[in-house]
């Protein structure tokens, strides 16, 4: 069996470039430039942090070519944490290729769900290969994972997180939820995240006109709960 998936890198100029690799079993035929970084930082970020995590990211990538493959997975679980949605891609395909640690499609998943809800197209494509793998059962399972992951970057004030835990109850369970997606979009669009106004209103049309005041008072609850304040307005949020 043949795999194309492929593993996002960030050049030294920060720009977007395809380097080409023989293609091999089960693994990537491909490394290619995603320039947009974490937080919608550039690539080429000149804080030291980022510079430090791009760093990181391009001996990742240098390990893969390499085939050191246990040193890639390593320093891409690292930042998958933090979270940086490529690298949450890229340590989804090594774990779903069993290259540098066994085979392991629950983890997969789990990171691939991920990288998907942070803006990584071809994570889409990967997580749905991978779910028909896997029994309904553990693949609910791991869409609990992933949102208690979401809550928990909630919880800790990563406002990116709220707009991706709402799309979360749209494209990521079994069955869509569009009370808790309208909800969280709610409380996105209100506090000034870009491109969240539209969303709220779809999810609200899906909803019965019985049902939205009871769910816009568990929307003011939790605003109230996590005290969150408006960002400044950007222009980019819809109507």
């Amino acid at each position: 069996i043949q795999s194309t998936r492929s593993i996002s890198a960030v050049g030294d100029d920060g720009r977007a470039v395809m380097i080409n690799l023989a293609p091999t079993k089960l693994i990537f035929s491909s490394l290619f430039v995603i320039a947009a970084y974490f937080l919608g930082m550039p690539a080429n970020a000149s804080d030291p942090q980022t510079q430090m995590e791009n760093k990181a990211f391009k001996e990742a990538v240098k390990a893969v070519k390499d085939k050191n493959y246990a040193h890639a997975i390593t320093l891409f679980e690292a930042q998958a944490k933090m979270p940086r949605h490529d690298a949450q891609h890229n340590l989804a395909v090594l774990l779903n290729a069993g290259k540098g640690r066994p085979r392991n499609y629950v983890e997969a998943l789990f990171w691939s769900w991920q990288a998907q809800l942070g803006g990584i197209e071809d994570a889409e494509d990967l997580a749905n290969d991978i779910v028909d793998l896997l029994p309904p059962k553990v693949a609910d399972e791991v869409r609990s994972r992933v949102g208690e992951a979401l809550k928990a970057r909630i919880d800790a004030n990563d406002l990116n997180a709220i707009p991706q835990f709402a799309n979360y109850h749209l494209t990521i369970l079994a069955e869509p939820d569009y009370g808790n997606a309208y909800i969280w979009y709610s409380i996105a669009a209100a506090i000034n995240l870009p491109e969240t106004s539209d969303a709220r209103d779809d999810a609200e049309s899906q909803i019965d006109s019985k049902n939205l005041v009871e769910l816009q008072m568990k929307t003011q609850t939790l605003f109230d709960k996590y005290k969150f304040k408006p960002l400044p307005a950007t222009g980019k949020g819809g109507k």
